[in-house]
């Protein structure tokens, strides 16, 4: 972490901050006594880094990239508010923060404007051995090639907007990497409460999208197949990839570990005696088969671009909860369209919403995929070309075929559901400090004995419906007798 001397610029003198321990001491006093005279926002959390500071010109950079060039003949930022962007808990592989800045600015003519303007940074994790540690630099890197290339592409040629928030700039500065998105509460925006199970209105909207985003992929990738392909290789897997394997094979096998002690603990009538065992069976194995769903075996005409890593903390929901944005791209991967459904509904989901309504969210999302391939193909000029198409889509994404490939994947919700199931119900008081974790944590099972600290009743009960509802569906039979274990 640099210890470098920051230049905090102020109307009447420059204030010298000597180093980031001085500002974990004095940032309240000096953003108390100075608020109307310091031009940049910072802030920082008890025990935890000092947020980076964002200076004024940057967000009139920004300001600037985003209107004409002939708008604005002067224009000036007061920068009065830099903030969390994000709940304690709700984020971990990033700094988020929410900038609010007054601005004002002379057009051409003469006119005064003054108007406020809401932003969202992302800035890297400071902690060096955390960004080694869970690769924060390689996802990063991903989102900012999402941001940057693949989104734009995507949008080019779709004929709906896509479920992503407006990204301003994605690439980096003189501070490092930055992302900067819109800022989507002020259009009434807002997640929800991770500890709580989405709503079936929630998963709908959310099929709806993920539905419009495969699509895009799928019409690409048929009308403009180099395009695609070349698109396509512009996203990096960052979980299942040589690279990465040690650290995440590591990770699974501690998430492993403990749910099978949760399921322990949750034994009293010996009901799980079954599926503890299949679990157990498990170990050693558990990335490789993630590894193979997610890579191998996917049918080359199922393949899309996908978002990754579905979970509740990754998506707002508008008022009515009727529509939903995409947040975090950090994951986004090549891969079958069914693990978006499975990431979401087996993290973010409970047992009574999957039971009652998996068949009505996999035919919302199927009707969903047709009317959108509808509206790609309809430009094109041959009515009997555009039947053939969507004969041929109907067919391929059968009710029958989505519910097999879904059926098929079924290992992949169990494996995610036990790897981000502490973090969906982990009480926000009881957060772990991602900061001390080492590679020998996992190794040694440290980590695992931390977090069985921490985890809460509703977690126990999630991991006791997940084995339950696996094992009653022949999920982990069939992993039992290593099938469905690429």
């Amino acid at each position: 972490m640099c210890l470098c001397v920051w230049l905090i610029e102020s109307k009447t003198k420059a204030i010298l901050v000597p180093n980031e321990q001085y500002l974990k001491e004095n940032v309240k006093t000096l953003c108390s006594t100075m608020k109307q005279e310091i031009a940049v926002g910072l802030f920082v959390e008890e025990e935890r880094d000092v947020y980076m500071i964002e200076r004024k010109d940057t967000i009139v950079d920004i300001i600037r990239m985003q209107q004409q060039a002939d708008r604005w003949q002067s224009l000036t930022v007061d920068l009065i508010d830099c903030g969390p962007g994000s709940r304690e808990g709700d984020n971990y592989m990033s700094i988020i923060k929410r900038v609010v800045a007054n601005c004002r600015a002379t057009s051409f003519d003469g006119r005064k404007h003054v108007f406020k303007i809401s932003l969202i940074f992302k800035r890297q994790i400071t902690n060096p051995n955390r960004r080694r540690l869970f690769r924060c630099d390689a996802a990063f890197e991903n989102e900012i090639t999402a941001y940057a290339s693949i989104v734009p592409i995507l949008q080019r040629i779709s004929p709906y907007d896509l479920p992503y928030p407006k990204c301003l700039t994605a690439g980096s500065d003189v501070n490092g990497d930055r992302i900067v998105l819109e800022d989507l509460t002020i259009s009434g925006y807002a997640m929800v409460d991770r500890r709580v199970g989405l709503s079936f209105e929630h998963c709908i909207a959310v099929m709806k999208e993920l539905a419009k985003l495969h699509a895009v992929s799928l019409a690409f990738k048929h009308g403009q197949p180099h395009e695609y392909a070349d698109a396509c290789a512009k996203v990096r897997e960052i979980v299942y990839c040589p690279e990465a394997a040690d650290f995440y094979t590591h990770s699974l096998e501690s998430s492993l570990r403990g749910a099978l002690d949760s399921l322990r603990y949750s034994n009293s009538d010996g009901d799980l005696d079954e599926p503890i065992r299949a679990i157990e069976g498990l170990t050693g194995r558990l990335y490789r088969i993630m590894s193979g769903l997610v890579c191998d075996g996917v049918d080359d005409a199922w393949r899309v671009i996908c978002h990754g890593d579905t979970w509740v903390n990754n998506l707002m929901f508008s008022a009515d909860g009727r529509r939903v944005k995409l947040i975090d791209l950090q994951t986004m991967r090549c891969t079958t369209p069914v693990l978006d459904i499975l990431h979401l509904l087996y993290t973010s989901t409970e047992l009574a919403m999957r039971r009652q309504h998996i068949t009505d969210l996999l035919l919302q999302y199927r009707r969903t995929l047709l009317d959108a391939l509808e509206e790609h193909f309809c430009a094109y000029d041959d009515p009997a070309t555009v039947a053939t198409l969507l004969h041929h889509f109907a067919d391929e994404f059968s009710y029958q075929r989505l519910r097999a490939e879904y059926d098929r994947c079924l290992p992949y919700g169990l494996g995610i559901a036990m790897w981000l199931l502490p973090a969906v119900t982990f009480n926000p008081d009881q957060i772990p400090d991602l900061d001390a974790v080492t590679i020998n944590d996992f190794k040694t099972k440290n980590h695992e004995k931390k977090i069985a600290q921490m985890v809460s009743v509703d977690y126990h009960t999630r991991m006791r419906d997940i084995a339950l509802e696996m094992h009653d569906q022949g999920v982990l039979q069939r992993l039992k007798r290593g099938i469905g274990c690429i």
